[in-house]
């Protein structure tokens, strides 16, 4: 309405609800006792407007809300996309909502804001359930002021999207008022509610109540207290604007808090579906249970991808995306049976090993965050942990170089996982060996499921499916050999059952332990590997590994074994492989001439084994006729 023009507020459910009969004017409505220009009773856009509450009659009281025509039931079957404002369409979601909060209480935190976008929005579902239109203004509710929404009101529009109040199966209609600018924190209620002027006398404090304690509000028909009686939910009180401000500002509340407060603490926020509602990414959360010198454990979990597992990060020595972090990807996924109930389903947890690296004796923060696959990583509860361990026990072996970065890689050795930090003097005590092959090679003999790892002449048994996942070898990239030129080769010892790095220092290799590879008589130019002190007596024709010892029982994977995996194993030393860069490589590796690999003729063997090699592929092509 614009200036000059008389203000018509019908008498119903609501001030202006078109269903309702009333005494006055012949469309239901009634005629205050004086022409008032509109613009002169509008406050500014920004402060609470609220609705407008019925004149009084003539003996200066109040009428009397009568029973509104029409109920709603709910749950709706669906989301109106529409709002038609005295003949208008709007779209609810992106321009209707936004344009009354921005109108009806603007100036709002977001907390608040969220709270009048489901009153808002409750009122709207009702004028369009009823009688298909709603009016712009206080007898309703103001969509037009002047005042474009913000960026700030249609992110509440958008956060609360599709939300509608409800109790006892009937669509409620949240009354609004603006209420009592002065109300003081903490409780945010007027203690003189009942003497205050204005619109205060509307407002309801229903924290806490339920049923038939909660409220009801005079600014409409008041339900007998009886849930059998048609209707009885659709008045479940009244917000105070100021009062959701003070809630808000004062006392922290969210929009779910502010609802409560004034509609019980039994109203219900349902959710309509609909194409113009998107449903608001509820973001991912989980805990970090776990620190220790044994592994590292918690759990993921995003509300919104249901039981399907989401990933998790986990940074060691700095937060995410510090770039002294080393940050692992690891997929929740392992079954946690006390996840089962509270979250719905159970496949939500992950485990990880713990980095020899950081096995110093010196802390290390642990960072974990969830991988929210629509916002940014949420940290877990419980982060960060500290790890502080002790060094890992070194094994007996042999130390063999690791001769470049190139060769490191191709053997997808990791320092971070892998590697324990020696000190100088423990690393000289370790015999040294020659040097590992540049990659690995793996070969088989056709229909037998055992796979061998070439290794400078001999042949080791990779043991099980496991010993190949720890040293992330692809058991399907093995070569088929002739069995008489694979039997050629020497028996060496089976694999270890994962790979243990070592650097120091004042050394720049890294070096693997390992064993020796000897043959039965020994070698005299090798220390690792000397003669036998008595003769051997056992048919010439046996095979045994570098102790002579028999290894027809040894156990033999299975066809098809997996390769190395990107997750992490619970329980396991080996970790998978960082996202990002693992602690610098000792000072000049890769840099160094490799004199300090090669042990005399053990040097030599190995440039001999990998001629054999050469040797015996080529005579395969050849008896294939290729």
């Amino acid at each position: 309405m614009r200036s000059g023009l008389l203000r018509l507020l019908p008498i119903g459910l609501v001030a202006c609800d078109p269903t309702s009969a009333s005494p006055g004017l012949a469309d239901g409505s009634v005629e205050l006792a004086e022409a008032v220009p509109e613009d002169s009773l509008a406050p500014p856009p920004g402060v609470p407007r609220g609705m407008q509450p019925p004149p009084a009659g003539p003996d200066g009281l109040a009428v009397e809300s009568p029973p509104p025509l029409s109920a709603v039931k709910a749950p709706l079957a669906q989301a109106y996309c529409q709002i038609d404002v005295n003949g208008a369409k709007k779209d609810t979601e992106t321009d209707y909502v936004p344009h009354v909060i921005q109108c009806e209480n603007g100036g709002a935190n977001f907390e608040a804001l969220k709270a009048q976008a489901i009153a808002a929005r409750s009122v709207a579902y009702y004028a369009m359930a009823t009688n298909g239109t709603i009016c712009d203004g206080q007898g309703c509710q103001v969509y037009s002021c002047g005042a474009a929404p913000k960026q700030v009101h249609y992110d509440a529009a958008k956060a609360t999207a599709g939300q509608y109040l409800s109790f006892n199966g009937w669509l409620t209609y949240a009354f609004y008022v603006a209420g009592d600018p002065t109300l003081t924190p903490p409780s945010c209620v007027d203690t003189d509610n009942a003497n205050v002027a204005g619109t205060e006398k509307f407002v309801t404090f229903n924290n806490n109540k339920t049923l038939y304690d909660v409220d009801q509000t005079t600014l409409g028909f008041v339900f007998p207290e009886d849930v059998n009686v048609g209707g009885y939910g659709q008045n479940r009180g009244c917000m105070s604007q100021w009062g959701a401000r003070c809630l808000e500002n004062s006392n922290g509340k969210n929009s779910t808090d502010i609802v409560k407060f004034y509609y019980g603490a039994d109203i219900k926020i349902l959710q309509a579906e609909g194409p113009c509602v998107v449903q608001p990414n509820k973001l991912a959360r989980g805990t970090l249970d776990e620190v220790s010198c044994a592994q590292v454990r918690g759990w993921a979990f995003d509300e919104d991808s249901g039981a399907a597992p989401i990933n998790a990060y986990v940074s060691y020595d700095a937060p995410l995306g510090d770039p002294k972090a080393v940050t692992v990807t690891v997929l929740a996924s392992q079954q946690r049976d006390d996840l089962c109930g509270p979250l719905g389903s159970c496949e939500h947890g992950f485990t990880l090993g713990v980095p020899r690296s950081l096995m110093d004796d010196q802390p290390h923060p642990v960072h974990a965050h969830a991988v929210d696959p629509q916002a940014d990583p949420v940290a877990l509860d419980g982060s960060p942990g500290e790890l502080l361990c002790p060094p890992p026990p070194v094994p007996q072996g042999v130390r063999r170089g690791i001769a470049s970065p190139e060769v490191l890689a191709s053997w997808h050795f990791d320092p971070f996982w892998q590697m324990a930090r020696l000190d100088d003097a423990t690393l000289a005590a370790i015999p040294l060996w020659q040097s590992v092959p540049s990659s690995p090679q793996l070969m088989r003999i056709a229909g037998d499921p055992a796979v061998w790892l070439f290794d400078n002449g001999f042949r080791r048994l990779v043991p099980d499916p496991q010993t190949a996942v720890a040293w992330r070898l692809e058991l399907d990239a093995a070569l088929v050999w002739q069995p008489e030129d694979l039997m050629m080769l020497p028996v060496g010892t089976p694999l270890r059952p994962e790979p243990f790095l070592v650097s120091a220092p004042g050394d720049p290799v890294i070096y693997i332990l390992d064993d020796p590879q000897c043959r039965p008589a020994g070698d005299p130019n090798d220390p690792q590997c000397p003669p036998p002190a008595e003769p051997t007596t056992g048919d010439p024709g046996d095979s045994g590994d570098a102790t002579g010892a028999d290894t027809s029982s040894a156990s033999t994977p299975t066809e098809g074994g997996e390769g190395g995996s990107s997750q992490g194993e619970g329980g396991s030393s080996i970790g998978p492989a960082p996202d990002s860069a693992g602690p610098a490589l000792p000072p000049g590796f890769g840099q160094d001439d490799g004199g300090a690999c090669d042990v005399g003729s053990a040097g030599d063997r190995g440039a001999t084994g990998l001629m054999a090699l050469a040797l015996l592929l080529l005579r395969r092509r050849r008896r294939d006729g290729r």
